[in-house]
């Protein structure tokens, strides 16, 4: 099967440092993996030279067969990739609603004039963008919150709009950074239970960046692992719990990863 989004030895240098060193990994369509790493291994940072927030010293990254060299984080998103942070970013001053009205524009074909004149077409077209709105937010049990703003959800809550609001723009591949960063535990297991039921029902490909190994290895079909900045390891869970050098990068000596 053809990767949906490859890097082929990427490497990203700020100054005098290399914060990603010859990283290459794959992620397929439909797949379910996730990115792992003790702190500052560089996770993040990959997440945005992916989505073309930073753009690589030296190696390539392609999306669906083209490169992204040069392309603006609003290209990638319009051209099927999403992604949500790690540290919350909703349009703080817009209802529940409004934040997956506004994604939704990326694909929006009316121009100004048609804005300004609001015509039948324009009417029309506002009226899917309502009703697709209304579905992805009673899907995910937020359509009681439509007309709240969205800073007064729960941090829960907060976190399943974003994801939400990913999805509004139709990607083939959603990018999740520390989706269960703040979460408690009976949270992260409805998390888990969610990330799964996004993939099967939307059909798509999810990468997420995790602290949590726990929830990794129960969520996660692949996993790719750094450390300071270099790919140590690929594989299946069970691969990932038993290797040596992720066991010394996450531990520092022999124990074992959670089961």
């Amino acid at each position: 099967m053809s990767a949906l989004l490859q890097l082929d030895h990427v490497t990203i240098r700020f100054g005098g440092l290399t914060a990603v060193s010859e990283v290459s990994l794959d992620v397929r369509p439909g797949d379910l993996a996730g990115l792992i790493g003790p702190n500052g291994a560089g996770k993040t940072t990959v997440f945005n030279l992916m989505t073309g927030v930073y753009q690589p010293t030296s190696g390539a990254i392609t999306f669906d067969g083209r490169p992204t060299a040069g392309r603006r984080p609003f290209e990638l998103t319009r051209s099927g990739m999403a992604r949500t942070f790690q540290n919350i970013r909703l349009f703080r001053s817009l209802s529940v609603e409004d934040n997956v009205r506004a994604a939704m524009q990326v694909h929006r074909t009316q121009g100004p004039f048609q804005s300004w004149w609001r015509g039948a077409g324009f009417r029309r077209a506002e009226a899917e963008v309502a009703d697709q709105a209304a579905e992805l937010l009673s899907i995910f049990q937020l359509e009681g919150h439509r007309h709240e703003l969205a800073t007064s959800l729960s941090y829960g809550d907060q976190r399943r709009l974003e994801i939400v609001r990913a999805l509004a723009t139709r990607p083939r591949l959603l990018l999740l950074d520390e989706p269960a960063a703040g979460m408690n535990p009976t949270e992260k297991v409805e998390l888990a239970r969610l990330i799964r039921a996004i993939r099967d029902r939307f059909q798509i490909a999810i990468l997420l960046v995790e602290h949590d190994m726990q929830l990794v290895m129960d969520l996660c079909e692949r996993i790719h692992v750094l450390d300071h900045g270099v790919k140590i390891a690929s594989g299946t869970p069970e691969e990932i719990r038993r290797n040596p050098e992720v066991i010394q990068a996450y531990l520092g000596e022999e124990h074992s990863l959670p089961a």
